[in-house]
């Protein structure tokens, strides 16, 4: 089944099933982005706490040391 066909399927369909397939596709959609995006948010987050943290132990040197 092509995507035109789909599209005239759902055309035709009433209008609480086009909310559900709605809501199906966007359950899809964010199931998608939590798979693929929200890992490598996660990493980039965990990177840039490491990077501050690091940032913070070497003021806290330079203080103590003044």
């Amino acid at each position: 089944m092509g995507i035109e066909e789909i599209k005239t399927a759902i055309r035709e369909l009433g209008v609480q099933e086009r909310r559900k397939i709605a809501l199906f596709i966007l359950e899809l959609e964010k199931e998608h982005v939590s798979q693929t995006v929200g890992p490598q948010i996660a990493k980039d987050l965990d990177d840039v706490s490491k990077v501050v943290q690091e940032a913070v132990d070497k003021l806290k040197k330079f203080v103590s040391k003044g």
